[in-house]
């Protein structure tokens, strides 16, 4: 299994010169197949992205959150499958998920309870991984970041450190007490930028992230005019 990461590891180190540092124009989504399953909030927000990230200059994927991210996995990174099929809850695959995908295809990432206002792909750092604030940071000192929303270029080798630490994680999570934040998610995230902070772009709470609105629009929270999106916080993530 860590052989295989290793060799994910050593390709990129020698192709460092030759990866295409632009951000792919591709826009990420997890969801469930079955729009049942749905938020209701998720179609109006699903299409804000679509309207501010338009067809053709931007391509829009909405991944299954099941047979696709097996699949990615099974076939692109099956030196994780057996950790991947041994998460006891679906959130901790769909954040591990995310993390392949955009190592694989490069593009912006973003949980399907984000409502956009305008697009920020020319604020993007090109070089470097784009990753919202969390606007928990003075609640949860050990959660700086959130990858709900993350955006990078493909083959960016930080993703390798987050699995390789999500594998090593896994091996002590009855250590963890089955904590999924720690395990797969922003405190994961959040510990490997406090290693690695030069090649992180912490995106701007108050722009990108402003606090939870839940499911009703209170614009005390934040200001539509100057953020460029806003997360409604409706995944139920300890699923």
């Amino acid at each position: 299994m860590c052989k295989k990461l290793n060799k994910f590891r050593y390709y990129t180190n020698i192709n460092i010169l030759k990866i295409d540092k632009n951000i792919p124009k591709i826009i990420h989504q997890i969801a469930p197949i079955d729009i049942k399953k749905w938020h209701p909030l998720w179609k109006e927000c699903q299409e804000t992205w679509k309207l501010k990230f338009p067809r053709p200059e931007y391509k829009y994927k909405l991944w299954n959150d099941e047979e696709d991210l097996e699949n990615l996995i099974k076939n692109d990174f099956p030196f994780f499958l057996k950790i991947y099929k041994k998460y006891s809850r679906k959130i901790q695959r769909i954040d591990m998920a995310r993390y392949f995908i955009l190592y694989k295809y490069g593009g912006i990432y973003i949980d399907m309870d984000f409502y956009c206002y305008k697009n920020f792909y020319d604020k993007l750092n090109k070089e470097k991984l784009n990753i919202t604030c969390s606007p928990f940071i003075d609640i949860y000192k050990c959660e700086f970041l959130q990858n709900s929303l993350m955006a990078s270029h493909k083959n960016n080798f930080i993703f390798l450190n987050i699995i390789d630490e999500a594998i090593r994680r896994h091996s002590q999570s009855a250590l963890l007490d089955d904590d999924i934040s720690k395990i797969t998610g922003p405190e994961l995230i959040s510990d490997i930028y406090y290693k690695l902070q030069s090649f992180f772009n912490p995106l701007n709470r108050k722009l990108y992230n402003p606090i939870l609105c839940k499911d009703y629009d209170n614009e005390e929270l934040y200001n539509k005019n100057t953020c460029y999106c806003k997360h409604f916080g409706t995944g139920k993530w300890n699923k």
